[in-house]
């Protein structure tokens, strides 16, 4: 998971700069793995250094491209896929985890929206 200070929709594009050794582990996690990961706006507190308040409700990150600078950092470009609600925050270590399921796509107004898929954990 990836709480950030802005939001992050569907289908919409987010550079990422990694610099925070917790976020380089988890760039490094993704890339060896399916390249997704979460992210969730902060609600209270700041994006360096922990110790935030985060909404429960955010998008599935795509890694589509990716740079690692010699001293570490990330360059990322990423995409927004679905949308994900965060069902339990684990622990942070040794980056901000959460299980979360992922929720289907919102109908128009009159519709009620699509069940909820499976649970995952970012």
């Amino acid at each position: 998971m990836f709480p950030l200070g802005n939001v992050l929709f569907p289908h919409a594009q987010l550079p990422l700069h990694v610099f925070e050794p917790r976020y380089r582990a988890l760039a490094e996690t993704c890339l060896a793995g399916d390249g997704e990961f979460g992210v969730v706006l902060i609600e209270r507190g700041s994006e360096v250094g922990g110790g935030d308040t985060r909404f429960s409700v955010g998008t599935v990150a795509r890694i589509v491209a990716a740079g690692r600078l010699p001293d570490g950092r990330y360059l990322l470009a990423t995409e927004g896929t679905r949308r994900l609600r965060v069902r339990e925050w684990l622990p942070d270590d040794p980056f901000p985890r959460a299980e979360v399921e992922l929720l289907g796509e919102p109908g128009p107004p009159s519709e009620a929206a699509p069940p909820a898929t499976k649970s995952s954990v970012f």
